[in-house]
C-alpha cells in the first residue's frame, strides 16, 4: 500500500476505533484513481481503489475495490460527483454504471456518476463458499423439533467454514460500516471535499452508515427503498412478512380487477393456499423442471414478482404450477468443489439474529406467519435462520442511524414496496431528523423512475438540494404505462 494511501486509511482508522461515537477524521489527500477505460464499454472509465481488508488494521491486509465513473456529459455545469449505493446486497455497481446509468439525462449532464462493487461482491473480492451446500439448502420452516433445529445450526456452520476456506480473513470484514470507511477512500481518490450519493434498498444501509461517520463529506443523500437496521430479529421477519403480504393482496385485488389476468374470475387466494399445502407434503415442482418447490420459495416467487411488479407473469406461474407441477423429482448433480457467490455473509455482517433454541426458533416463525397470514413467509426468514448462527462476527449490528450533518436526507419510497416495506420508510424517516418522505402511492421496489413526478422531485434534489414538502407524495402510475418498470435488484436479489 502506498505511503498517502496509508495515510488517508490510518487517519480514518484510528479515529473509528478511538472515538466513543461516530468521528469524522481528518483524512489527507489520497492518491488519485488510475482511471482506464472500461473493456467491455470504452466510453466509461474503471479502476480501482485499494483499501485495507480489516479497518482496525489498516497495515494489514489490502483489497482491490473495483469502480467505474461514467463523467458529466456537460462538464462546464458539473455539479460533482454522485456515487450510486447498488442493492443486494452483493449487486455489482460497476455492472449497473457499464450497463447504463440510472439516472435522467438532467443528472447524468450534471454529475460524474460513480459506482462500485462493495468488499465481498462482485470485482471487489467477491465471497465464495461451497456451491454444493449453497445449491443444497434446507427448507427452513421449522417443524418444532430440535433435531432439525441442530441440523440447521450444523449446515450454517459447514456453509460459513467454506466461505472462510474460499475466501478468508475478508468473511469477518463485510459489514456496511467497513464498505462506509472504503467510500470515504473513493471520496478522496476522486479528489472531492464532498460528494451526492444515491442509495438504492441495501444500498440505502451503506449510505446512512457513510452520513453516520462521515457527516461533512455529505452533500446530499437519497434513500431510495429504504432499510430499516434498527429492527430486532421479529421485527425483521415480521415486518418484511408484513409489506410481501401487502404486495400480494395488492395483485390478487389487480387480478380480480383485470381480465387479462390469467386467474381472472378465480379465487387466487385459495390456490395459493392449495399450492403451498402442495409444497409442504413436497408434491410441487417448479414447471419445466425437475426441482422440487418448497413453501418458502413457493412465497418467494411471489414476492419477487411484486419487484416490478410483474402481476401478469405471477398469474402465469401460479397458473403454471397448479397445471404442471408435478413433475418426478430428480437429484441435482452439483460439483461440490465449486465455490459460487452467495450474500448470506453479506447480510449477517450487518445483522445480529442470533436465535439459541428450537422453541424461539418456532416462535419468530409463527410470529411472521401471524402477520402475513396467507405468504406466512418474509424473504427475510430465511437470513435470519442462516444468520442465526454465523461463524462470524457481526460487527454492523442493529441500530439506529446517528445522523448529525448539515445536509437534508430524502427518503423515497413506494406504498406498496415487498421488501423495503413503507412501514420502513417511516420509521427511518422518524430516526432521522434532517430527512424528508416522498411517498409513491404505486407499487414495486424502487421508485426513483417511476412516474415524471419521482424523477423531477429526485433531480430536484439532487441538483438544486430542494426537498419536497413534508407529506408529499407522486401518485401511482400503473406498471403497464410506467416507460418500462425498474429492474434493480433487491436485497437478496
Amino acid at each position: 500500500m502506498s505511503q498517502r494511501v496509508l495515510a488517508i486509511v490510518s487517519a480514518i482508522a484510528l479515529t473509528l476505533v478511538a472515538a466513543p461515537a461516530f468521528a469524522e477524521p481528518a483524512s489527507p489527500p489520497a492518491p488519485p484513481i488510475n482511471w482506464q477505460p472500461c473493456a467491455e464499454k470504452p466510453e466509461v472509465e474503471c479502476g480501482a481503489v485499494e483499501v485495507p481488508v480489516d479497518w482496525s488494521k489498516p497495515n494489514g491486509e489490502t483489497l482491490q475495490m473495483a469502480v467505474a465513473r461514467r463523467k458529466a456529459t456537460s462538464p462546464e455545469q458539473r455539479i460533482g460527483s454522485l456515487i450510486y449505493l447498488e442493492g443486494g446486497p452483493g449487486v455489482s455497481g460497476v455492472s449497473t454504471v457499464l450497463d447504463a446509468a440510472p439516472f435522467s439525462p438532467e443528472i447524468t449532464s450534471r454529475f460524474d456518476v460513480v459506482g462500485f462493487d462493495a468488499r465481498g461482491a462482485a470485482g471487489s473480492a467477491g465471497v465464495r463458499c461451497d456451491a454444493g451446500l449453497l445449491e443444497n439448502m434446507p427448507e427452513f420452516v421449522p417443524d418444532g423439533t430440535a433435531e432439525q433445529f441442530d441440523s440447521l445450526r450444523g449446515y450454517v456452520e459447514q456453509l460459513g467454514n467454506s466461505c472462510r476456506q474460499h475466501s478468508g480473513a475478508l468473511l469477518d470484514n463485510l459489514d456496511t460500516g467497513s464498505v462506509a470507511n472504503d467510500v470515504d477512500v473513493l471520496r478522496a481518490g476522486l479528489g472531492e471535499e464532498r460528494v451526492s450519493l444515491f442509495g438504492f434498498s441495501y444500498g440505502t444501509l451503506t449510505g446512512q452508515m457513510y452520513a453516520e461517520r462521515f457527516p461533512h463529506r455529505v452533500r446530499a443523500l437519497l434513500l431510495d427503498s429504504v432499510v430499516d437496521h434498527s429492527l430486532d430479529t421479529e421485527e425483521l421477519v415480521t415486518t418484511g412478512a408484513v409489506s410481501a403480504e401487502d404486495s400480494f393482496n395488492e395483485f390478487v385485488k389487480w387480478c380480480a380487477e383485470t381480465r387479462s389476468c390469467a386467474l381472472h374470475g378465480e379465487d387466487v387466494t385459495a390456490l395459493f393456499d392449495t399450492l403451498y399445502e402442495r409444497a409442504k407434503r413436497g408434491e410441487l415442482n417448479r414447471p419445466g423442471s425437475n426441482e422440487k418447490m418448497t413453501p418458502t420459495a413457493l412465497s418467494e416467487i411471489m414476492t419477487r414478482g411484486a419487484y416490478g411488479p410483474v402481476w401478469p407473469s405471477m398469474a402465469a406461474r401460479l397458473k403454471s404450477l397448479r397445471d404442471e407441477g408435478y413433475a418426478d423429482v430428480a437429484a441435482r448433480d452439483v460439483d461440490e468443489r465449486n465455490a459460487i457467490p452467495d450474500e448470506t455473509a453479506l447480510f449477517c455482517a450487518d445483522w445480529n439474529t442470533r436465535i439459541d433454541s428450537a422453541r424461539r426458533f418456532q416462535q419468530l416463525w409463527d410470529a411472521q406467519a401471524q402477520a402475513a397470514s396467507q405468504l406466512r413467509y418474509s424473504m427475510f426468514w430465511k437470513f435470519a435462520s442462516l444468520c442465526a448462527s454465523w461463524p462470524a462476527e457481526s460487527k454492523n449490528p442493529q441500530h439506529e442511524p446517528r445522523l448529525s450533518g448539515p445536509a437534508p436526507v430524502l427518503i423515497m419510497n413506494a406504498l406498496h414496496d415487498p421488501t423495503s416495506g413503507y412501514n420502513w420508510a417511516t420509521e427511518v424517516d422518524r430516526q432521522i431528523e434532517s430527512a424528508e418522505l416522498l411517498t409513491y402511492d404505486g407499487w414495486g421496489h424502487g421508485v426513483y423512475d417511476r412516474s415524471q413526478c419521482t424523477v423531477r422531485a429526485a433531480d430536484r434534489y439532487l441538483i438544486d438540494l430542494t426537498v419536497p414538502k413534508p407529506g408529499a407524495h407522486c401518485s401511482a402510475v400503473p406498471p403497464e404505462q410506467q416507460g418500462g418498470a425498474p429492474t434493480q435488484l433487491a436485497i437478496g436479489h
